[in-house]
């Protein structure tokens, strides 16, 4: 008999212990679900989270309504949780994110133009040929990025798909190019003289270029002056 009772009492005990263990453990809130809480706050809020909260640290429990969580710092870098509920609590944690860095690294990504496919020397870019290639623009200056500095333009040498298109690639734009037609401007004294002419080189504005005179067939040195026209030199061949 005195055993039975001796068991009753042990068993009492325990399921006493049991419940007040229990009924402490269902009063806190772990560092692991306030963590949880963060995170799904901040993932709502289009931001990422790299917090770190102690998992085994335990807080009074609060409902999720009385739970409110706030960014201080206006980056997301330093989040307040705090407790509105009967045992009110707050705390601050950090969340380790270097936007900054994210932000600058994008800020040195820019759109540069390559082929889509091969294409030979000697060949016309067309706009449909082009694709947008991201990359650093450390070397801004040497890869194009607008779209009608190579559209139109003919490739001096083969150019593979995906390279990123520079200027060396290009034959350069002059602004009279060989055997085209052009007018040989002569001023003399009060008279000026216009004959028609054939270019005998490229040039560009105020470039020293040979043209043949159609009439005479004589080759005359002038200077570049736009387009359509050479100012003659006095030099003649």
């Amino acid at each position: 008999m005195a055993i039975n009772l001796n068991l009753k009492i042990i068993f009492k005990v325990l399921i006493i212990t049991f419940l007040i263990v229990k009924d402490s453990l269902a009063s806190t809130i772990s560092g692991y679900e306030i963590k949880s809480l963060i995170e799904k706050w901040l993932e709502k809020h289009g931001e990422e989270a790299n917090i770190n909260i102690l998992e085994s640290l335990k807080y009074p429990a609060c409902e999720p309504d009385n739970i409110i969580i706030n960014d201080i710092s206006g980056n997301s870098k330093l989040i307040k949780v705090n407790c509105i509920g009967n045992n009110p609590w707050q705390f601050i944690v950090r969340n380790k994110v270097n936007k900054l860095k994210s932000k600058t690294k994008n800020k040195q990504l820019s759109n540069f133009y390559a082929l889509k496919n091969f294409k030979e020397k000697g060949s016309i870019i067309n706009e449909k040929d082009l694709i947008i290639v991201k990359t650093k623009n450390s070397r801004r200056n040497l890869f194009i990025s607008n779209k009608s500095d190579v559209v139109g333009k003919k490739l001096k040498k083969s150019v593979n798909s995906n390279q990123l298109l520079k200027r060396s690639n290009l034959e350069k734009d002059w602004l009279i190019k060989k055997n085209s037609q052009v007018t040989i401007i002569n001023n003399k004294s009060f008279v000026t003289i216009k004959e028609d002419g054939l270019a005998m080189n490229d040039a560009n504005y105020m470039d020293m270029i040979k043209v043949k005179n159609i009439k005479s067939g004589k080759v005359i040195v002038g200077y570049a002056k736009n387009e359509k026209k050479v100012i003659l030199n006095t030099k003649q061949y």
